[in-house]
């Protein structure tokens, strides 16, 4: 209802009539319905850009689904799913819409559906303008107020859970420096000398975890943080947490130096520094060493953040790693879905992990 809501006044404030509007609502509803039934869920994304001299209302379908198989045949309507209404939809949209261009994929299905309007070019900074008064409006005016009272009970629910992670974060970093002391009071009092080098390696990989952890905290508590020097801490850190004399891995991290959001800058390194581990502990088994780089790219839309080892890479029958219900994979996608992202494996010659995230959404910004 609420898409249906917001297509309306979009078509209306565009000066499109009835009939168009109709149409267009149709094709957003039908998009918004193949997001959740066929995709799992996504988001919807709605425009008015200026392309080629004409305004275009657009919409992007985005979601993370297994992406969408025999594309030509439902869009010829060569093949339908029984019952599911996939072919049906997608090949309506295609008829309804002026322009509609699909890209899908195992990563997901990313589905653009374009209206051309009747705003002349010189009154689009105006149109967007009446649009933003318009959808407030209808904000200020949704008599769904009971949502709206239960909206801001979760807020609140969510201010206590930030209070309560802030208390579990500050018991963690007491127990692992009071297990880093345990350990070095135990180094003193042996005299084996094995045993004092085995104590001061699990020593030096607590502190590399207990750094790692302080300065995500520190990070996620400012307002903006430069994402390359975390980056590169979380790398150091991990080597030194997890490298051992059978097999050496180095690790560099290259690219942007990009600013971002406190909150969403530890969300990128913890996903980046998960990824980094799993890198150590399952590419480079059977081998004395390995490389690791982490590269990030930023341009006027989204912010790339890969990890990429040169270890044995995937084998063609092993599951996709994006889509394991592991626990380290599932903290991985939320990160980035959190923020509106995707996420893209490579594996010729190792193993590459592409962050793809909105810049808008993290508040990226390019310094020099």
């Amino acid at each position: 209802p609420r898409l249906r809501e917001v297509g309306q006044t979009l078509a209306r404030n565009c000066g499109f009539p009835k009939f168009a509007e109709t149409r267009i609502v149709t094709a957003f509803l039908e998009l918004g319905r193949n997001v959740v039934q066929h995709g799992g869920g996504g988001k919807m994304v709605l425009s008015l850009p200026l392309r080629d001299g004409a305004v275009m209302l657009m919409a992007d379908a985005i979601d993370q689904g297994p992406g969408i198989a025999d594309l030509n045949g439902f869009l010829e309507g060569t093949r339908v799913n029984s019952g599911a209404g996939l072919g049906l939809g997608l090949r309506g949209v295609s008829r309804l819409a002026d322009r509609f261009e699909v890209q899908t994929g195992p990563e997901g299905t990313h589905i653009t559906a374009s209206f051309d309007t009747p705003v002349a070019p010189e009154a689009h900074k105006d149109t967007i303008k009446s649009l933003t008064e318009a959808l407030m409006r209808l904000e200020s005016s949704d008599p769904a107020a009971l949502l709206i009272q239960q909206n801001r009970d979760l807020l609140d629910a969510l201010a206590e859970r930030d209070l309560l992670m802030a208390e579990v974060h500050h018991r963690t970093k007491n127990n692992l420096s009071m297990v880093t002391a345990l350990m070095r009071m135990s180094r003193a009092s042996t005299s084996n000398e094995e045993t004092h080098r085995v104590l001061r390696d699990v020593e030096t990989r607590i502190r590399a975890i207990a750094a790692v952890h302080d300065r995500l905290q520190r990070s996620a508590a400012s307002d903006r943080v430069l994402l390359m020097p975390l980056l590169e801490t979380v790398a150091e850190q991990i080597r030194l947490a997890f490298n051992t004399d059978r097999c050496e891995v180095g690790i560099a991290v290259r690219g942007d130096r990009v600013e971002l959001d406190g909150r969403a800058v530890t969300d990128i390194a913890l996903a980046a520094g998960e990824l980094m581990t799993n890198s150590i502990k399952h590419a480079f088994e059977g081998r004395s060493a390995g490389t690791i780089e982490i590269a990030v790219a930023l341009d006027d839309t989204t912010l790339k953040v890969t990890v990429a080892d040169d270890g044995v890479g995937l084998p063609a029958h092993v599951e996709r790693p994006e889509r394991s219900q592991s626990l380290g994979w599932t903290m991985i996608r939320n990160a980035v879905q959190k923020h509106g992202g995707f996420l893209r494996t490579t594996s010729d010659g190792g193993l590459a992990v592409e962050m793809t995230i909105l810049a808008e959404s993290v508040g990226a910004r390019a310094q020099r």
